[in-house]
């Protein structure tokens, strides 16, 4: 019998053990999602994005705490705010004397600004999300401050994630979230979404962020990986919800766009082997057609709104010539061109030329393409930039210049991070 009782003990310690760490599991899923729409409505009350941080990760670990043994609540997003909310009213209380706050608060009654209320109910969580967005992304902090801090407060990873992302080392990313967070403070920046002119400029800033994060995401600058799924994943559900608190921007939707058709090709990026697979040589079928069908969705919903094509529009519409193809053979390479053509007019950017160049290759044969990339070996944004001499090197197989081919494309494995990019571009030239 206590063999048997001994037994039973075990089991119910391993079944406790397994729901302990399934509840566990559900708390990280809860925390991604609901980690930005808690920050942003603490925010909105203490002004201080590093103490709304603070409160919201007592608030996590209170859940770590309560919530294997209490279960979890149906509504966790609002649960974990509440208890956020809590502490900061109880942060208030030890620090300002209960005769002070009541006379503060007659004060108050007739500015319509009573800090309690304000924690006490929080009817504003989409409105606080975007001003989240606006100042992670104000134009204060460098595009390396703006994408650590808001794939901290917004994307909810963690700071040991996005060190690993960027291949730089955890105490580095740790400095550089704080310091970003210390120069919002000392730039004095609003919790509020700008206005008028400072709209537009600072909308501008957000989508930059939010596709530098997916471009990181889609094509690594370093490292072993060809790609890291989850940072697309939160730059696409960081661009759906601007697009949705900022329904009128057709660039909003324009962005959506473009990152929904570029993460179609995901799993056709890569052969069995691991192998790269570049854009003419996918399996068409294995591209995602949910995503670019909501794609074009909403592509259509941008041009509709009119008032200009900008820069993340005309990509879309470039991205979508390939995504309405079903076959490489159907790709309405001569509207590219032109595309691309226009977005320079946009964007001036040589490396909009390096891509309208392999676009009029394709149009009008690689010899007119070559004429164009050769005029940019001399630009010095692309001195670095391992792109040109790949292209370059492809323009000269197809004209059948092989030695010279072969050289461009071992300049172009010398100069990429990349590990898999750096493979493809030396077998293509030993291919030569």
């Amino acid at each position: 019998m206590l063999g048997l009782a001994g037994r039973t003990s075990g089991a119910r310690s391993v079944v406790s053990e397994v729901v302990v760490n399934d509840v566990k599991r559900t708390i990280e899923a809860v925390w991604r999602i609901e980690a930005s729409r808690v920050i942003a409505a603490l925010m909105r009350t203490t002004r201080d994005l590093g103490a709304a941080e603070d409160l919201a990760q007592d608030a996590l670990l209170a859940a770590l705490q309560q919530w294997p043994a209490a279960g979890v609540p149906d509504n966790p997003g609002a649960w974990l705010t509440s208890v956020a909310k809590r502490r900061a009213v109880d942060a208030v209380r030890r620090e300002i004397t209960l005769e002070r706050k009541v006379e503060q608060m007659g004060r108050e009654l007739c500015t319509e600004h009573d800090p309690f209320a304000e924690l006490e109910v929080d009817t504003h969580v989409d409105d606080d999300v975007l001003r989240l967005m606006f100042t992670a992304c104000h134009p204060v902090l460098g595009a390396d401050a703006r994408v650590a801090l808001t794939l901290k407060t917004l994307a909810g990873l963690s700071t040991e994630e996005i060190a690993r992302a960027f291949l730089v080392p955890t105490a580095t990313m740790a400095q550089r979230i704080v310091r970003a967070k210390r120069a919002l403070v000392d730039a004095a920046v609003a919790f509020e979404v700008p206005t008028g002119d400072e709209l537009t400029t600072r909308l501008g800033s957000v989508l930059e962020v939010v596709y530098l994060v997916f471009n990181e995401g889609y094509a690594a600058t370093a490292g072993a990986d060809w790609f890291r799924t989850e940072l697309c994943e939160e730059a696409m559900r960081l661009g759906r919800i601007l697009a949705a608190l900022v329904p009128d921007e057709p660039e909003t939707h324009g962005l959506v766009a473009l990152m929904e058709i570029q993460a179609s090709r995901l799993r056709a990026r890569l052969g069995p082997d691991g192998e790269i697979v570049t854009l003419l040589e996918q399996d068409r079928g294995r591209w995602d057609r949910t995503l670019i069908t909501h794609a074009l969705a909403a592509l259509d919903r941008a041009e509709m709104l009119g008032g200009g094509r900008g820069r993340y529009l005309l990509q879309a519409e470039i991205a979508a010539c390939h995504a309405r193809a079903g076959r490489r053979e159907e790709t309405d390479w001569v509207r590219i061109a032109g595309l691309y053509a226009e977005l320079g007019a946009v964007v001036p950017s040589p490396v909009i030329e390096l891509n309208r160049a392999v676009a009029v290759s394709m149009a009008d044969g690689p010899a007119a393409g070559l004429v164009l990339a050769e005029r940019l070996r001399d630009e010095p944004g692309l001195r670095d930039y391992h792109l040109l001499p790949s292209v370059l090197g492809d323009l000269l197989v197809k004209l059948g210049r092989r030695t010279e081919a072969r050289s461009e494309f071992e300049r172009a494995a010398a100069m990429t991070g990349n590990e898999r990019e750096r493979a493809l571009l030396l077998a293509r030239a030993a291919s030569c």
